[in-house]
């Protein structure tokens, strides 16, 4: 019995209401911000702020802005993205879209996959502008396919856990300032292998088995992460 319950469970999940529920809201989520454009323009307006000024910091040390290239793109990806859902979260509340989800008789698995997937696509748009900015002012290979790879799994890692703590914040008062202290933590796990695996990435003769496991370490992450979202997010939106 419990193994059908499971079966059951299951193939609820990935049927074609749940399927139609995420597409939509994901959907809403992307016409939000075209009309709107306060997430992705205001993560990428941080983060080239934040890059130009460390870089002309370090003008006179090219080999020491080279050395913590990695670093910084882990350090600006996560400062913009916790900007980003805590900016995609007020524009929620404003427009008391997320009152009307929750009211909706829909999943709630689906509107945290959905999020995911919504505040990642953001993410990677803003890691896209990023990459050339740091190809172009630390002269590093972050075009390489294992990087591009570690940034998508990190970013998926990353969102997971950020749509499932701004959730729990969101009726605070001082959840701007809760997001992070609690985030960060949670994401080190995370963060230190990606970082680890970008930066073997980065050297002339990279050790394939140290990519390899810290890629594994990344991917499980993300499972373990998603897997907990998703059968804990009705607690957290009902609580």
């Amino acid at each position: 019995m419990d193994k059908l319950a499971q079966s059951t469970s299951t193939t609820t999940l990935f049927n074609s209401p749940f399927l139609t529920a995420v597409g939509a809201i994901v959907w809403k989520d992307l016409q939000i911000e075209k009309h709107t454009r306060q997430t992705v323009s205001v993560m990428v307006m941080f983060s080239l702020v934040t890059v130009v000024m460390f870089n002309f910091a370090l003008e006179t040390e090219l080999d020491a802005a080279r050395n913590v290239a990695t670093g910084l793109l882990w350090a600006t990806i996560l400062l913009a993205g916790t900007l980003g859902l805590n900016r995609s979260l007020a524009i929620e509340r404003e427009n008391q879209n997320i009152d009307a989800i929750l009211i909706a008789p829909i999943d709630r698995r689906a509107i945290y996959l959905a999020k995911v997937i919504s505040v990642t696509i953001f993410t990677l748009l803003l890691e896209l502008v990023l990459v050339f900015v740091f190809i172009i002012f630390f002269d590093k290979p972050f075009w390489r396919p294992v990087v591009l790879l570690v940034l998508f799994l990190g970013t998926v890692g990353y969102v997971a856990a950020g749509v499932l703590i701004t959730s729990m914040t969101m009726q605070t008062r001082s959840k701007e300032v809760l997001l992070p202290i609690l985030l960060l933590p949670l994401v080190l796990p995370l963060i230190l292998p990606a970082a680890t695996a970008v930066g073997e990435s980065m050297v002339v003769a990279p050790e394939i088995t140290i990519i390899r496991s810290m890629v594994s370490l990344v991917a499980a992450y993300d499972l373990a992460i998603l897997a907990t979202g998703l059968y804990t997010y009705h607690l957290v939106v009902e609580s």
